[in-house]
């Protein structure tokens, strides 16, 4: 075996490679992450959100949208019987286009 002194030492050198160690330099980099992007949901015809909604809410799912934390990209999260799926847009995507595509697979599904 070893000394307590490299016990102590190999103990620290595995608590300093794990992630844990590191939370105050990500937490600075989350809180320091503001957007630059030009995505934007208000870009997006609000009948095709709601189509969305109605859709997977029919068959007992939720939906959520979002954006990417430097706002360069929009996301639709669907769940649905313990399953979930996030969906990635670009900011310059057409949205209704892409919600149209989600609208098709939500009613193919019921």
């Amino acid at each position: 075996m070893g000394s307590d002194d490299e016990k102590r030492q190999r103990t620290r050198a595995k608590k300093e490679a794990r992630g844990s160690t590191r939370n105050t330099d990500r937490l600075s980099a989350f809180a320091g992450g503001a957007g630059k992007g030009q995505a934007d949901w208000g870009a997006c015809n609000p009948a095709r959100i709601q189509a969305v909604v109605v859709g997977i809410t029919s068959m007992g799912g939720a939906v959520t949208f979002g954006l990417s934390r430097d706002l360069g990209a929009h996301s639709c999260t669907l769940l649905l019987d313990g399953q979930r799926v996030t969906l990635w847009f670009n900011g310059n995507a057409d949205l209704d286009e892409e919600l149209e595509g989600v609208k098709a697979t939500l009613e193919a599904m019921e």
